[in-house]
């Protein structure tokens, strides 16, 4: 209720600062600001008056709890401590941490710990409304559970709270459990806010203390909570004991116990029956080698020497839930793992395993290994350094490459460039045949800025170069996994004087860290946390619950019956309309008052609908413009959401595809709370909204400040202390001289120091050679050196040759051991102070977050900021290009707080891209995997119907193709795809005598043995001839402008061709990711050696756009040029047998589609027959191709080889002689601008000879055409 606070009543901060409260009833006052005020002005003109009362406040509130005055009652130190966290961010901090010392955990157990069974029942109420309350509602405050500068203390106090073995926990939820019951019995309003503030604080209690799952005691108490809920739901119903039963279902998960709770929700729509399968016994995980275990927590994510040198197959989950070793939520997290990690990590482990063996070993294993390495030689750690932020980096030197040997330093700087190896961030391996394997990256080459100038000079020694030298090349790396046996291993081959040219370093081109190993990470913590919200969807516990047609419930902000969403911010007449969950909507009213079409407006509204809703949008049916319909909706409704709707997450595949469904967000005007996740945007209008340019505007609190300051200080010590340790001088006279001063100091004072005459040894003005004097000398002896023990008490002068020799060993390798104990020390805390810099960083972004209405981020990027998104209180997310994303990524983008998953996409098109083959659905061994089965795929048609299934939604109206172009699809994959009237309206290709054709030849591919797997080697040299030649006629209509035209091929290889044919006639892009395919394959190094000045680098369509299939859904062009590739006897259609290919290749053109291969290979694949026989019955295939001349549309020109182009339409028109007067040609209104010079250029040198120059004589007719 809203009114105004008494003199004696205390106002709600959060209702005062949020507009809401999650508190119902509250015990504070709900004030608005003034009705003519702005919030802004509101909070502004408060703050100022307000600030020294809370600064005092804070100040008193202190004061009391840290000296422990007893004349006030502890109750109103909570109580104040809940008014002062709503203030603002810094007064949270400062009281959580103020609770979290000494005098706060007192004040906290003098609370909680003590007799509740002796109380009267009177006073357990006014115990709990005065003081337990206050508490609770403090230590469980959302903003105080997503801190993650608070973490620490915040654990500290909740172990306060359970105490040892629980002995507090027990009897405090004992007395919750009763205040409840007896709020219950007396009809008190309030019991439901009691039950749902006393369940969360259990849950956070048993989740943020590691050994509450196995406390025995807890699990009656569960039970109690759970008979009040069955009380209250036979009360009141279901409305508004979602949450509760929230908790309840998370408590009875990790109690592990089976609490009696309704079935608030019928999820089981209707039972289906899975296909029979044959089980095949698998060797479960566990004992294959040292990196093989049972939980993938313990997994390590890079592999170990051990596991790379193992002979076994490693254990892979099939996509059958019935065979998996652990069931529910925890199998389905282990198998996406396992899977993800074979795909990433199993291509490096088995390119090793390559390098280790003989050429008969590599030969057995070759067919396996697809990946391509650079190997260097020679390799040896040659300097130790260490970064405030990357810790530990080291030195390597190696010989160069065989080919570069001995070249010229301008040579070798132009061979690196160009080969691009070895860049800043490339994952290499350390490769020790004796038993070691190190992952690495190669370390940027910014570095920090040092105070000394020797500091300076040390950095430019270790910075390494690649061209200095003409033999030897030398770059900076650091750790992939810091570990001691990793920083062991590092120190000692530094320090080693031995012979290290067996180690070689092993570069993986083109496969970049961050694209794996955080997911990975992400995959491991949720299985640790348990917390993946719909896992009774994703993963059914219950065996009887793997096949059903599911029933979809609400999401539970909107669950009650109070809750509906207005659609009033979609129609046109601004009128409402109400969407509740289970009702009927008036659909065609919303179709008809908005830009919706029918299936649209159905898509959207049963989403809404549903806590897990699945959109499928055939190509050019508008998924985009639902899904942007689709946040604007629940904008519009967010401030219904009791505890508030947070953030709409929206995650993307790609880059490209997040930007413009940020960018079509903008120019709806829905709103400008956007924050861009991740550096990778090529969107202008992004950069002002991306998270690292807004978080330069938000202030630090006082402990933030204080915070960052006191990390910066010890990094700076660390730092600091590793120098003084003087690794790269270790073993010098300098460096033992400073051992023997800290550790020997009486072998120190007989070398360096006076003896009792005053008399000091002297070395010719070299003092530092004293050792080496003293090494070199003393009696030579036959008898047995003395032991270093007895050694240790012997004057340095009366010890022989060879005990001076013994001891001077002995200080070496005590010297080395005590300084990589400290260097290890050193890095081992360096990585606590880093994670503790991190969580203030991402505290700031955590609070910029929070703020948005909209977060856009990548699967990669979510994955990445896993620890702090997790803390963000959103309830929906929105996935575009779903159908693309890995399940991996996809589980990885479910935050614990999200109550609704919209996915948006279509599994008809293309999967996810896997680099494994064999784990592919495309592979007859892989189709047990079916890795690159997205989520998406898996809830729409789950295999053998063995899995939840989820309903979903079909758009159904294209607006991209011309009808005879969608036709193919649509008589082949989506039978109910209907044309908006506009695609019927487009204009004919000009140039040609039809839309769309396929020109059919026998001309053999090149390399057409290859393997299947390895695409990126296939090419056809005719096709690109005839490719290049029709768009060449194309484009000389003068009709086509940049980005019109596209050309289209399945492999990298024919793409690579394409691009340097083309780039010799038109200035061309190719899109950034064919880019890094073309570099990862290879491509890259045989493209130094061309270097053409037309190829334009670009994401966006400046000019002739050249890609390949897989990089091109999503997009269209008005033209489309396609290149099958491949022709053989054999019929195999590579890349294009698969339906989900053939449909994005079919379905990007608008106007025109022209395919040129070979028929006859393809027609053995299923979908290629039905649109080939399609094709024939049209008459749209064939071996010759009419083209037609604008002044002559009548008379066909018939081409089929690339050199007909120019013989029968030179310069894109014709042979023929005009009839009409020129002048009738240029002044015609039919005719382009550009069209009509082609004609005057073509029709006129057909009567002219050649080499006779033209002679013009009507300036201003040519002047009206633009020649």
């Amino acid at each position: 209720m809203v009114g105004k606070a008494n003199n004696d009543q205390k106002i709600c901060h959060e209702f005062a600062k949020r507009g809401r409260c999650r508190y119902n009833p509250c015990r504070f006052a709900h004030v608005r600001p003034k009705e003519n005020e702005s919030p802004r002005s509101t909070e502004k003109r408060s703050q100022k008056k307000n600030k020294r009362h809370d600064v005092s406040a804070l100040a008193l509130w202190k004061r009391q709890v840290e000296t422990q005055q007893h004349g006030r009652p502890s109750g109103s130190v909570f109580t104040e401590a809940r008014l002062l966290i709503g203030i603002d961010e810094g007064s949270l901090q400062e009281v959580i941490q103020c609770l979290a010392k000494e005098r706060g955990l007192k004040k906290i157990q003098d609370l909680i710990q003590r007799d509740f069974t002796s109380l009267l029942t009177s006073a357990k109420r006014d115990l709990f409304a005065d003081q337990m309350l206050p508490f609770i509602e403090t230590i469980t405050h959302p903003d105080v559970l997503g801190s993650l500068v608070m973490e620490q203390a915040v654990g500290t106090i909740y172990n306060t709270v359970y105490g040892i073995a629980g002995r507090r926990a027990e009897p405090l939820l004992g007395y919750l459990a009763d205040v409840v019951r007896l709020e219950i019995e007396t009809e008190g309003k309030s019991a439901i806010a009691y039950l749902e503030q006393s369940l969360l604080l259990f849950w956070k209690v048993v989740e943020l203390n590691s050994t509450a799952f196995i406390q025995e005691s807890l699990k009656p108490i569960a039970q109690r909570f759970a008979d009040l809920f069955l009380t209250l739901h036979a009360l009141v119903g279901t409305d508004s004991l979602h949450q509760s039963r929230d908790y309840l279902d998370k408590l009875q998960h990790r109690l592990a116990i089976g609490l009696s709770l309704p079935i608030i929700e019928k999820s089981i729509k209707q039972q289906v029956i899975p296909a029979v399968a044959f089980v095949t016994k698998q060797d479960l995980p566990g004992g294959r080698h040292d990196n093989d275990h049972t939980d993938i927590c313990n997994i390590s994510i890079m592999p170990t020497f051990r596991e790379i040198l193992s002979p076994r197959s490693e254990y892979l989950p099939v996509k059958d839930p019935r065979q998996w070793h652990v069931n529910g939520l925890a199998g389905l997290l282990d198998r996406n793992f396992r899977l993800l990690r074979e795909d990433t990590i199993g291509q490096l482990r088995d390119a090793i395993h390559a390098e280790l063996h003989t050429a008969e070993q590599k030969k057995s294993r070759g067919p396996k290994n697809q990946t391509r390495t650079y190997v260097y030689r020679g390799v040896t750690v040659r300097g130790v350094d260490f970064h405030r932020f990357g810790g530990l980096q080291f030195l390597v030197h190696f010989a160069q490459p065989p080919n570069i040997r001995g070249s010229v330093k301008k040579k070798l700087e132009e061979w690196w460039q160009l080969s691009k190896r070895l860049q800043p961030d490339a994952l290499v391996c350390l490769l020790d045949p004796q038993g070691t394997a190190v992952f690495c990256t190669v370390s940027s080459p910014d570095r920090p800025k040092q105070t000394s100038d020797h500091s300076d000079e040390k950095r430019k020694m270790l910075a390494g170069s690649l061209s200095d030298h003409p033999d030897m090349a030398s770059i900076l790396l650091q750790l992939v996994e810091p570990s001691e046996s990793s920083w062991q291993y590092i120190l000692d081959r530094h320090a080693s004087q031995g012979d290290q040219s067996l180690i070689s370093l092993v570069e993986f081109p083109g496969i970049l860290l961050p694209s794996f190993q955080p997911t990975l990470l992400a995959l491991q913590r949720m299985k640790k946390a348990s917390d993946v919200p719909m896992s009774e969807f994703l993963a059914p516990s219950d065996q009887d619950s793997l096949s059903i047609l599911a029933d979809v419930p609400p999401p539970v902000y909107a669950a009650s019956q109070a809750f509906s969403f207005d659609l009033k911010c979609l129609m046109d007449d601004e009128s409402s309309l109400a969407v509740q969950p289970s009702q009927p909507v008036d659909l065609e009213r919303l179709q008809k008052h908005s830009t919706l079409d029918d299936a649209q407006a159905s898509a959207l509204v049963r989403t809404l609908q549903r806590k897990i809703g699945l959109i499928q949008g055939p190509p050019g049916t508008g998924k985009s413009y639902t899904g942007v319909a689709m946040i604007k909706v629940l904008l519009a409704n967010k401030d219904k959401v009791k505890q508030g709707l947070g953030p709409i997450i929206c995650v993307c595949y790609t880059n490209h595809a997040l930007d413009q469904l940020l960018e079509d967000v903008l120019e709806n005007e829905i709103t400008t709370q956007i924050i861009r996740i991740g550096s990778q945007s090529k969107s202008d209008r992004l950069k002002p909204l991306n998270l690292r340019t807004v978080v330069r505007n938000v202030e630090k609190t006082r402990f933030e400040r204080t915070e960052q300051w006191q990390l910066h200080e010890t990094l700076d010590e660390h730092e600091a202390t590793f120098h003084k340790l003087r690794l790269n001088s270790t073993g010098s006279d300098q460096s033992l001289k400073y051992y023997l001063e800290r550790s020997q100091s009486l072998h120190y004072a007989q070398l360096f120091g006076k003896d009792e005459d005053g008399f000091q040894r002297q070395t010719r003005g070299k003092p530092l050679q004293i050792i080496q004097s003293w090494l070199k000398v003393g009696v030579r002896s036959k008898g047995r050196p003395r032991s270093v023990e007895v050694l240790a008490g012997v004057h340095v002068d009366m010890m022989t040759a060879a005990e001076r020799r013994k001891i001077y060993a002995y200080w070496l390798s005590e010297h080395r051991k005590n300084s990589f104990e400290q260097a290890q020390a050193v890095f081992s805390t360096h990585l606590e102070t880093k994670a503790s810099w991190d969580r203030v960083r991402d505290e700031m972004d955590l609070r910029c977050l929070k703020t948005a209405d909209v977060i856009g981020v990548t699967t990669t990027g979510l994955a990445r900021n896993l620890e702090m998104l997790r803390r963000l209180p959103s309830k929906v997310l929105l996935c575009e290009e779903a159908g693309e994303v890995l399940e991996a990524h996809m589980l990885t983008s479910l935050l614990p707080s999200l109550e609704q998953v919209i996915l948006i996409g279509d599994h008809q098109q293309l999967r996810p891209q896997i680099q494994n083959y064999d784990l592919s659905r495309e592979s007859k061994g892989g189709s047990l995997y079916s890795l690159d089965r997205s989520l998406f795929e898996r809830l729409v048609e789950p295999d053998d119907g063995v899995g939840v299934q989820i309903p979903f939604c079909t758009l159904e109206t294209q607006r991209r193709m011309h009808p005879s172009i969608s036709q193919l699809i649509r008589d082949t994959l989506y039978p109910r795809l209907q044309d908006a009237p506009s695609v019927s309206m487009y204009p004919e290709v000009v140039g040609m005598r039809k839309r769309l054709f396929w020109l059919d030849h026998r001309v053999p591919e090149g390399n057409a043995s290859g393997n299947e797997a390895m695409a990126t080697s296939h090419w056809n040299d005719h096709e690109i001839q005839l490719t290049v030649a029709l768009v060449n006629h194309l484009l000389r209509q003068g009709v086509y402008q940049s980005g019109d035209i596209a050309v289209l091929t399945p492999y990298l290889g024919q793409l690579h061709r394409m691009r340097r044919k083309l780039s010799e006639s038109f200035t061309i892009t190719v899109g950034e990711r064919d880019q890094e395919d073309l570099a990862n394959a290879g491509f890259a190094e045989d493209e130094a050696h061309y270097q053409q000045p037309n190829i334009s680098r670009s994401t966006l369509l400046h000019a002739l756009r050249v890609a390949t299939i897989d990089n091109f859904q999503g997009e269209e062009a008005r033209v489309v040029v396609i290149s099958v590739v491949r022709s053989n006897n054999q019929n195999r259609c590579g890349f294009l047998r698969t339906p989900n290919r053939i449909n994005v290749l079919l379905s990007r053109a608008k106007h025109g589609m022209y395919l040129i291969g070979n028929s006859a290979t393809s027609r053995g694949v299923d979908m290629w027959g039905r649109v080939l026989d399609m094709l024939e019955k049209g008459g749209n295939i064939g071996e010759g191709l009419e083209l037609t001349c604008p002044r002559h549309p009548e008379t066909p020109i018939l081409v089929s080889e690339p050199e007909h182009f120019v013989q029968h339409s030179p310069e894109g028109g014709c042979s023929l002689q005009s009839s009409t007067p020129l002048f009738t040609v240029l002044t015609s209104v039919n005719v382009p601008k550009k069209a009509a010079h082609i004609l005057v250029r073509s029709h006129v040198e057909t009567l002219v000879p050649r080499g006779v120059p033209l002679l013009f004589s009507m300036p201003n007719a040519f002047s009206r055409v633009g020649i």
